[in-house]
């Protein structure tokens, strides 16, 4: 027994192995020291900052300099599994925790991120140990989201106090590393205001080093081969459609696999492979079940020996059952199937109105407190909660009095008094919380609410004209979060709510139209159930499985396909809508695929300071291919060469875990608190233009990309040249990327990462099907191989279609098909683009009216007042009540 573990720096000298303590957290106690509750909120100093974002640097930095890290005090020894103690910021009190391994993803950052709901004060401390047999100078990198302190033995090398959003910041300190070891102490701060990045990575420049981890009853040379083992350990999938995990790795390797919930299940890999049921590892869900809890779990997998501590963390998620095609025609049953399913879920709201849509059971205490903690604590996405509540309120009688309490007390909007963190400014948040005021003022409206004073009748008047005129300008111009697998749910939710319970007949029938609209678009861009457009907003797991996405039990209430997960509430208030009526013309768009579908839908507006943090245009062109067995989509030239944070620009869909695209990561994390991180969103935006079938994708120069690309969960894959090709069912898809591409062989995304072998950052993907292409082999075998190049402006990229067309685009230049431009009208002038144009619909921007047919149905809209011609508008046969 040697009592410690030694490991390598990283090929970019980054130390990739630490022993760590818990992120300790106290709230946010003293915002009003630095921050006015009350009065406006805009300008340098005022509370609209706590939105989050870049904007928060210089707040947070204030409230450091009143709480900063504590650098004189006695220093911990670093010791797996020994005792840890550390003087809390400002000298309040000392937290206690234990040290524990981790192992840092390839980007070298140890990672406490979170999404903290209320603000909260965080700090975290890692510790390492370094080791040289000769003295000698290093230069070590530090890089910080927040204000750290670094310590080599008993002396404090840096400190630093500056603040950044998702960027790590670098900084560079030299220090002499003594022969033998020398500890690092590594002590980190934040604030956190919703989504926290609260990573620390340090890199050593120079001659490489030994990294050690003293480990009492560890054996450094049984734990090195251990860990060229789990070097070589990989799930199957990270997809887990079936309930069983499948393990592969070293043959004859005896493993323990570990859940959240600490259970330890041994394995060995008889003949390399290994199942383990995922019931064992399912933990409970969430409560308030409103919003999307993903299902995935971190599995935690060691060699069964307890000389070797070192492990790897594997991520799998245990899917919901879905089903890909509609079963029957009957719309009362899919609504059935949606409340039975909320039913018998997690407590909520959601399981609340379903239970007595269903039975008449009345709420109880543990389906409303949820929500109400959520909403008098003032925690983030409340103001989805307080909209669940008054669904509530009107549909289910004899409510406790303590929901109408909360909702007296909340805060409806920016500009009335209270410092939170709860998100005002994206758009979906925006239509919720002046949906929320409205319909909550018009329910008591002579009640005096008590965080503003003001009766609710003013608190009614102020939602309603905010809730107008953002309707109008995306009526206009459409949705600044195109076509979000996420967000679109949030919207529907909101427009449904004010269908059904508004008392105003002009906000009743534009949010009639506007809900007729976006179910409309949601229809012509989804495919089999599966929302696989190009999305303003999404988040990892709802691109690799559609079964995760929120859009699901929406799409399985209105047309009877998709999934049904943990994102109910939206799609419990459409089971419960009496007066709002799904136009059958959108259930035919979603459920009578052509041969061929072509579509495209271009928004255009404008941001808005108070509302959306920025004043700039917005704009966003997509389009959509569709086929009986296969989709591909992309938005177009959007934002080439800035920074993302969560667009999923371009993919190809086959199956419901078969979604195909690439991303430049911005991280190795897929944690949403990272924003962009290594699949959602891009580190820089690409170039991408679509021409029916085809996509050609472009980044600047020198950029790491990759692709997500499952072939485990594909019927068959193949590679020929540069090109990466798998077929499910009838459904082609192909990639090909400079050099071709090479797939990630270990960890939980092996087989379905895959890395272009070649130095060019461009991507050529295309989809076919068996009724067009005859074979599979046939598909693949008349792939023509792309040119990529690189111009002296950047990659250019050059390709053939199977049926002849020329595509050319490169960094900068117009995009060619058959050497013209795209783009440009019959008079040679750039074209004025419609809103909505696909086979169902051309809507030109400016039309009075919105006239789609398709399936023998109709759907006619009078965008100027907003109200629908045919069919009959549900929302003015009733009077306001």
């Amino acid at each position: 027994m040697t009592g410690r573990t030694v490991h390598a720096l990283d090929a970019a000298g980054y130390v990739r192995d630490w022993l760590a303590g818990p992120a300790w957290s106290t709230p946010c106690d003293d915002l009003g020291e630095v921050l006015d509750a009350d009065g406006e909120p805009w300008g340098p100093g005022g509370r609209w900052v706590l939105t989050n974002g870049p904007d928060v640097a210089p707040l947070k930095q204030r409230l450091y300099a009143r709480r900063p890290l504590v650098v004189d005090q006695e220093l911990p020894d670093v010791v797996e599994g020994g005792a840890l103690s550390w003087v809390a910021p400002g000298a309040a009190r000392t937290d206690t925790g234990t040290w524990r391994r981790m192992r840092t993803g390839r980007d070298g950052l140890v990672d406490w991120s979170a999404f903290c709901a209320t603000p909260e004060y965080r700090h975290a401390v890692a510790g390492t140990v370094l080791e040289v047999d000769q003295a000698e100078w290093r230069t070590l990198e530090v890089a910080c989201t927040g204000p750290f302190a670094l310590w080599a033995g008993d002396e404090l090398l840096v400190a630093r106090d500056d603040v950044s959003y998702m960027e790590p910041l670098r900084h560079e300190v030299a220090v002499r590393l003594r022969s033998g070891t020398t500890r690092l102490l590594l002590a980190t701060w934040q604030a956190a205001f919703r989504e926290c990045r609260h990573v620390a990575a340090v890199r050593v420049s120079g001659l490489p080093v030994q990294v050690v981890l003293p480990s009492p009853g560890a054996d450094e040379y049984a734990a090195a081969l251990a860990e060229q083992v789990l070097d070589r350990v990989a799930v199957r999938s990270w997809a887990v459609p079936d309930g069983v995990v499948r393990l592969t790795g070293p043959a004859g390797a005896a493993l323990t696999v570990s859940g959240p919930e600490g259970a330890v299940t041994p394995v060995v890999l008889t003949e390399g492979r290994a199942e383990l049921p995922v019931a064992r590892l399912r933990a409970q869900a969430t409560a308030g079940a409103s919003v999307l809890e993903t299902g995935e779990r971190a599995l935690t997998v060691r060699v069964d020996d307890p000389r070797c501590p070192v492990h790897r963390t594997l991520r799998v998620a245990a899917l919901p059952a879905r089903r890909a095609e509609p079963i029957g025609d009957d719309p009362a049953v899919w609504r059935d199937e949606v409340l039975r399913h909320v039913a018998a879920g997690a407590p909520g709201v959601a399981r609340a109105l379903a239970r007595h849509a269903l039975d008449g059971t009345s709420p109880v205490q543990s389906d409303l407190a949820p929500a109400l903690r959520m909403v008098e604590s003032r925690a983030d996405c409340a103001d989805f909660e307080a909209l669940g509540l008054l669904l509530l309120l009107h549909r289910v009688p004899g409510v406790d009095e303590s929901v109408g309490d909360a909702l007296r007390g909340f805060k409806y909007w920016i500009d009335q008094p209270g410092l939170d963190a709860m998100c005002y400014f994206t758009e979906n948040h925006q239509l919720v919380w002046h949906t929320a005021e409205l319909l909550a003022g018009e329910a008591w409206p002579d009640a005096a609410f008590r965080n503003t004073g003001w009766t609710g009748r003013r608190h009614a008047e102020h939602g309603r004209e905010l809730v107008l005129a953002w309707i109008r300008r995306k009526l206009a111009g459409g949705f600044s979060e195109f076509d979000s697998n996420a967000y679109v749910a949030i919207d529907a939710l909101a427009l449904v709510s004010l269908v059904e319970l508004a008392a105003d007949d002009e906000v009743r029938q534009v949010a009639e139209a506007l809900l007729d609209m976006l179910l409309l678009t949601l229809a012509a861009n989804s495919w089999r159930g599966i929302h696989g457009s190009a999305h303003g907003r999404s988040y990892t797991p709802t691109l690799r499985s559609s079964r995760l996405e929120e859009t699901a039990p929406i799409v399985w209430a209105l047309w009877g396909t998709g999934a049904l997960n943990a994102a109910v509430l939206p799609a419990t208030a459409l089971c419960l809508a009496r007066h709002y009526r799904l136009p059958p013309v959108v259930r035919a768009v979603a459920t009578e695929l052509p041969p061929r579908w072509s579509g495209r839908q271009v928004y255009r507006g404008e941001l808005r300071f108070s509302s959306d943090l920025l004043s700039r245009p917005y704009g966003s062109d997509l389009h959509v291919w569709r086929t009986p067995d296969a989709m591909l989509s992309s938005v177009q030239d959007y934002r080439p060469g800035l920074p993302g944070l969560q667009e999923h620009v371009w993919g190809a869909t086959i199956g419901p875990e078969v979604q195909v695209f690439a991303t430049a990561p911005a991280a190795d994390t897929t944690s949403s608190s990272a924003r962009p991180n290594a699949w959602a969103g891009q580190r820089v935006l690409p170039r991408v233009r679509q021409h029916r079938d085809a996509a050609l994708v472009v980044y600047p120069e020198a950029l790491s990309t990759h692709l997500w690309f499952p072939a485990p969960l594909m019927d068959e894959v193949r590679t020929r040249g540069p090109w990466l090709a798998g077929r499910v069912g009838d459904g082609y898809v192909a990639v090909a990327a400079p050099g071709g591409l090479r797939p990630v062989t270990a960890g939980d995304e092996a087989r379905q990462a895959w890395l272009p072998r070649g130095m060019c950052a461009a991507y050529v993907a295309t989809v076919g099907r068996r009724a067009d292409d005859r074979s599979f082999e046939a598909f693949v075998a008349a792939l023509d191989d792309p040119e990529f190049a690189d111009a002296a402006d950047g990659p250019l990229v050059r390709w053939t279609a199977r049926d002849g067309r020329m595509l050319e685009l490169g960094w900068s230049g117009p995009f060619l098909v058959d050497g013209a431009v795209v783009g440009l009208g019959t008079d040679g002038r750039p074209e004025e683009p419609p809103l909505l144009d696909n086979p169902a619909v051309r809507l030109p921007r400016g039309a009075p009216r919105l006239e789609a047919s398709w399936a023998g149905h109709r759907l006619v809209l009078d965008l100027g007042s907003g109200r629908r011609l045919e069919p009959a508008s549900g929302a003015t046969r009733r009077s306001a009540g």
